[in-house]
């Protein structure tokens, strides 16, 4: 997933705010939220809001109309924008580092979907079920739910979410008298034809480095195939399941088969997209936004002849899967305006801001309603009815040691893809890797 962190400064309305030094702000001194207001009063109040860009429709920003139409129902609340890092892994330190020495800024933090477990753990977040009704959380997917939330509370509010889908060359399938497939079986197949016709090189790519990425696939295709890595609790790794066997086994027949070629273990999202948007693959599984990148005759040799469609599952399964990935807002629990700063944490998550990502964002709204909008049905993009009808599932990251639980993941599946390692074996350094990470222990 990649993010645009271009920067930008803004304030309450959309007027230019002042960069906060968040690290150099005072140590707070509430860091319980029993005696924490929530109704926000009439006096004046800045949120510091620690932010990377969110895109709009066509590439820009949308954080000054957020802040722009927050205004209208919170006139006396000002959001002071605080640009975020550059990526994510530093974005992530800094954070850890400012809030773990009791930095009252910033009171809100925009951040990964990944980050709930350890940031609980760690009380870097402000636990929220006794700030917000239970109801609340109903209006987003089960499966968001469960990201957002570690040992029954929860500690992020979803702002946007990003799924997985499979795009595809609709112009050769057409050529060739072949239909846009239902099954990964299909995808396999479809793919050795168009291989043998010339027109491609490659079948299928997706994103196999040694990275996040990996996780993520391996995720979907265990899923796919009816089984998880870990148990529900995130307690225990169950690598070594059937489900799991039926899905690496998968994976490493596509490379030896010739429908995903080994260069796919090397590549990340732009590569796998610049392999598919060349013409040199077939099908490609990425993110929301490669579909529109892959239309754009700008960034795209193949323009105008791509379709898109949800990962498929296997032969005998009904269920489409995708892992989540997305950003959604933290409250500092040092936070000196906490009334302020779950107004704005919590407007960014529900209905209003919602409609406004639908309308003019470049990404796909959390909020179940949302995408089934009457705004979202004119906004005519099918990742929105695609998601609508998802089956999400989370990664692991309910843990606080879940960085490593992924390494555990990522290094083993590649070496098994590669056929470096066997499936069972592969499988089985898998299991014990991941269960000695979640014990908190080094790999």
């Amino acid at each position: 997933m990649e993010i645009d962190r271009r920067g930008l400064f803004v304030g309450a309305a959309g007027l230019a705010g002042t960069l906060v030094l968040a690290g150099c702000a005072p140590q707070g001194e509430r860091t319980e939220i029993g005696d924490w207001p929530t109704e926000v009063g009439d006096e004046p109040v800045t949120v510091d809001w620690w932010s990377a860009q969110i895109a709009t429709n066509d590439g820009g920003d949308l954080r000054p109309r957020l802040i722009e139409e927050f205004g209208k129902a919170y006139p006396n609340v000002r959001i002071n924008v605080v640009q975020a890092a550059a990526d994510t892994d530093t974005n992530r330190t800094t954070l850890t580092t400012q809030i773990a020495s009791g930095s009252t800024s910033p009171d809100v933090f925009h951040g990964d979907i990944a980050w709930p477990g350890q940031f609980a753990e760690n009380k870097l977040a402000t636990p929220l079920s006794t700030l917000v009704p239970d109801d609340f959380w109903d209006q987003y997917p089960e499966g968001l739910r469960t990201a957002a939330s570690v040992d029954g509370d929860y500690y992020m509010f979803p702002i946007y979410i990003d799924n997985s889908f499979l795009v595809y060359r609709q112009d050769l399938l057409d050529k060739h008298g072949l239909q846009v497939p239902a099954s990964w079986e299909e995808v396999a197949e479809t793919s050795k034809r168009l291989i043998e016709t010339g027109d491609v090189d490659y079948g299928f790519v997706y994103q196999g480095n040694v990275y996040e990425g990996m996780t993520c696939n391996v995720v979907e295709f265990v899923a796919d195939a009816g089984g998880a890595l870990t148990d529900e609790e995130v307690t225990e790794a169950t690598a070594t399941s059937s489900e799991a066997k039926r899905a690496l086994e998968f994976m490493a027949s596509l490379v030896t088969d010739g429908v995903t070629p080994r260069a796919s273990l090397t590549y990340i999202e732009q590569s796998s997209l610049d392999a598919f948007t060349s013409g040199r693959a077939a099908f490609l599984r990425n993110w929301s936004y490669a579909y529109d990148t892959a239309n754009s005759p700008e960034a795209s040799g193949v323009a105008g002849k791509v379709g898109i469609r949800s990962r498929p599952g296997f032969d005998g399964t009904d269920a489409t899967h995708t892992t989540i990935g997305g950003w959604g807002s933290y409250v500092n629990p040092h936070t000196r305006v906490p009334a302020a700063a779950l107004a704005w944490a919590r407007w960014l998550a529900d209905e209003d801001a919602q409609q406004i990502i639908v309308r003019e964002g470049g990404v796909i709204p959390a909020r179940t309603a949302s995408l089934t909008s009457p705004d979202a049905v004119e906004a005519g993009k099918p990742q929105y009815s695609i998601a609508a009808d998802y089956t999400l599932v989370p990664r692991p990251t309910a843990t606080a040691f879940y960085p490593k639980l992924s390494q555990g993941i990522y290094v083993n599946s590649n070496s098994i893809v590669a056929g470096q390692s066997a499936v069972g074996t592969g499988l089985s350094r898998m299991e014990r890797q991941m269960d000695v990470a979640l014990a908190g222990q080094a790999l």
